[in-house]
């Protein structure tokens, strides 16, 4: 019998849930606005915290799923932080980038992830419906073309914050350092 996959602890998921959510990355009137919707406590921060939390599926083997989808390939290239693309260009690209080694920005990245997913999530929708209402006309040639636009332009890039946030957490449910709980209690 195989054990399960380590999935995020409910600490970290508790944690994670009741923030705080980084105030100074630009992204904050977004956390306001989920805090606004979604208060500490309710069923929709719950289900949110669900949904962006990296399920038994996702952390299977390591993230093996997402290497068979190729997404490690994809991440390198992808146009909004890709190794390939800074190593190239040069940019630093920081806030698609971990700011620090500490917990403190591990966390912070996790919520920018789930920023960044839920920016996408709109768009996979409508160019879904745009290929099914193609589809269901007759023009196949157009929602074959815009699923894979739809593929390359929000599918891979969702799929790349998840398996980011897969490996936040496996960072997050480790725990301080020695090092840092040291600092933390001088």
């Amino acid at each position: 019998m195989v054990a399960a996959p380590p999935r995020m602890s409910k600490e970290t998921l508790d944690a994670l849930c009741q923030g705080p959510m980084p105030v100074d990355d630009g992204w904050a009137w977004l956390y306001r606005l989920f805090d606004w919707l979604a208060p500490n406590g309710s069923a929709l921060r719950r289900f949110s915290c669900g949904y962006y939390s990296p399920s038994v599926l996702e952390t299977a083997g390591s993230g093996r799923l997402y290497r068979w989808l190729g997404v490690p390939q994809f991440g390198r290239i992808i146009p909004t932080g890709g190794v390939a693309i800074r190593r190239a260009t040069g940019a630093r690209m920081a806030p698609y980038t971990l700011a620090g080694t500490s917990l403190g920005a591990a966390r912070d990245f996790y919520y920018r992830t789930c920023v960044f997913e839920t920016l996408h999530i709109p768009f996979l929708l409508a160019l879904l419906a745009l290929s099914v209402q193609r589809a269901s006309v007759g023009r196949v040639d157009y929602a074959i073309q815009e699923a894979l636009m739809n593929l390359a332009v929000n599918f891979y890039p969702i799929m790349h914050h998840r398996n980011t946030r897969r490996r936040i957490v496996r960072l997050l449910n480790r725990g301080p350092s020695r090092s840092e709980s040291q600092m933390e209690r001088a």
